[in-house]
């Protein structure tokens, strides 16, 4: 019946497109990849929420500027709600539906961070994009900031859809299946209840089967957007061969012939590439040289070696000798030493 996604910036631009069903340059409704949108019927969509003169993206921007709000890219600064019409709902009904949903979602999440709520009636099922900005007080400096987690909350999510039932019973007059009541008919036969209870189940299925396929429409509008950009990029490394396959010439005003915009981003990124690996090797080199002065090298190591084993070699031979003979050794060792000592 409902379903609400949260979107970083990179994604708004694409989403106010789809919301207000922007023409391309042919004079089409641009489709998003929808296939079901009946462009007969698309002048009958209507948007419920304040007019924002300056666009849908302008006045997002605008609010996230009044409130603090994270710098990152990964930073959801758009929440939708995709709200789907009961499929038990009468017809001439769906009008004050859609508003008092609206007034809903309005009071829930504050009508000075709306951006809009497109209600589309070109489309298999009627459904409106309540689109806001997920604006909240932060507990700890008292000041307002963007934050979609603490936003939709899990307690927010949990009981959206009853008080939304609640709310809207109460401005129609009447129930609708937003929210599923098996027990309030509890004086019907077991076989009505099992047969309004497929029914109930059917009607839900229907639901929930609109509202993922609007969910998945937005979905598509982001990752169109995503190849949009991937395409834009040009700019990748060239290899040896294909640098030396640009052969440049210089005309008569001396301007380059030969070689297009798309060569100069190339080499660009290649060159970008080149110097980041030479800074690499560079950084790479310095600690080599600084590690390698505080190792020994191979041949040191062997020579400390041989030089301990020949010393406990002499020592051990020079505890076989007579004590006689090592006394007459000793004082010429002495010696030899102070002799040393005095150079």
């Amino acid at each position: 019946m409902a379903n609400v996604q949260k979107y970083a910036a990179s994604a708004i631009g694409h989403l106010a497109a789809h919301y207000e069903r922007r023409r391309d340059a042919a004079g089409e409704y641009v489709k998003f990849g929808n296939q079901n949108i009946d462009q007969e019927r698309t002048h009958l969509n209507y948007n419920l929420a304040p007019d924002r003169p300056d666009g849908q993206v302008s006045f997002i921007r605008q609010r996230c500027g009044e409130v603090r709000c994270m710098k990152r890219d990964d930073v959801k600064i758009l929440c939708s709600w995709v709200v789907t019409a009961p499929r038990d709902l009468p017809q001439e009904s769906e009008n004050d539906f859609f508003r008092a949903t609206y007034d809903f979602l309005e009071n829930r999440y504050g009508r000075e961070n709306v951006v809009s709520a497109y209600v589309h009636m070109d489309e298999v099922t009627p459904h409106m994009h309540f689109a806001f900005v997920p604006v909240v007080i932060d507990q700890k400096r008292g000041d307002l900031k963007v934050s979609a987690k603490e936003v939709l909350t899990r307690t927010d999510l949990r009981t959206f859809h009853m008080d939304l039932s609640e709310y809207v019973r109460n401005q129609l007059g009447f129930e609708v299946s937003i929210l599923n009541d098996a027990t309030k008919d509890g004086n019907r036969e077991v076989a009505e209840l099992k047969k309004a209870s497929a029914h109930r189940e059917v009607l839900e299925a229907q639901e929930k089967a609109a509202a993922a396929q609007h969910a998945l429409e937005e979905k598509l509008v982001v990752l169109d957007a995503i190849q949009r950009k991937l395409a834009a990029f040009r700019g990748r490394e060239l290899s040896i061969q294909e640098i030396q396959s640009i052969h440049p010439q210089t005309g008569i005003t001396g301007a380059l012939r030969g070689i297009t915009v798309d060569d100069v981003e190339n080499l660009k990124a290649t060159a970008i590439r080149g110097l980041q690996a030479r800074d690499a090797l560079a950084t790479l080199s310095e600690e080599y040289k600084r590690v390698k002065a505080m190792v020994p090298t191979v041949q040191e190591r062997m020579k400390n070696a041989q030089d301990k084993i020949r010393l406990e070699q002499l020592e051990k031979a020079f505890q076989r000798l007579p004590e006689h003979i090592q006394k007459q050794i000793l004082p010429v060792e002495r010696k030899s030493h102070d002799r040393g000592q005095e150079r």
